[in-house]
């Protein structure tokens, strides 16, 4: 059975406030009939119980046919539920093997930056969002520019996380957690030689 899919695009930022520290996740999803759409569903909604929205993504990969962007898309999808449930090595892991199908996919590098910064691997995820912040989708640059601030923060570059973060905020004014970074900084004239 041939199903028609199209690519769509969700991305979303959760910051763990209890703790202090930004946390990013976004998801390049998959739209059409069958797994991959209960796949593409719980990545999107997040509705479905953990374990049967994977088993979805699972025999999608497994048991249905698809297009490779399709299959791409659903190992995306399925490592943003990897994600959501705290497991960033596994996300990494889906993640890349998206990307190996189809580098071009930059939206999927936003969300390996994401899970590479939750691992503090920043050197890692700062090369990541670097390739994910051309991506033509609009909301995964948004996304790919904040996450790449909070990078070059952690990475003691803190002119480019203001010129990162602002770029975010420029594209989307109501961003509210870019306006939150932006509100940290203090923009001081530099000294006249």
């Amino acid at each position: 059975m041939r199903t028609r899919f199209r690519l769509g695009i969700s991305i979303c930022i959760a910051v763990a406030a209890s703790q202090g520290a930004a946390f990013a996740q976004g998801a390049v999803t998959v739209i059409g009939g069958g797994l991959a759409r209960a796949c593409y569903e719980a990545a999107e909604t997040g509705d479905a119980a953990l374990q049967q929205a994977l088993n979805a993504c699972n025999r999608a990969l497994t048991e249905e046919t698809l297009r490779r962007r399709d299959k791409a898309a659903t190992y995306t999808n399925r490592g943003i539920l990897h994600m959501r449930n705290g497991n960033n090595t596994r996300a990494m892991w889906d993640y890349q093997r998206s990307i190996d199908m189809m580098p071009e996919l930059t939206e999927t590098k936003v969300n390996l930056g994401a899970a590479l910064y939750n691992l503090k691997r920043y050197p890692e995820a700062l090369a990541a969002l670097n390739e994910g912040v051309v991506s033509t989708s609009g909301e995964a640059r948004i996304v790919g520019y904040y996450n790449r601030g909070l990078t070059h923060e952690k990475l003691g570059d803190l002119q480019s996380a203001y010129e990162d973060f602002r770029s975010a905020l420029e594209m989307k004014p109501d961003f509210k957690l870019a306006s939150e970074q932006m509100a940290r900084f203090t923009v001081v004239p530099a000294a006249a030689s």
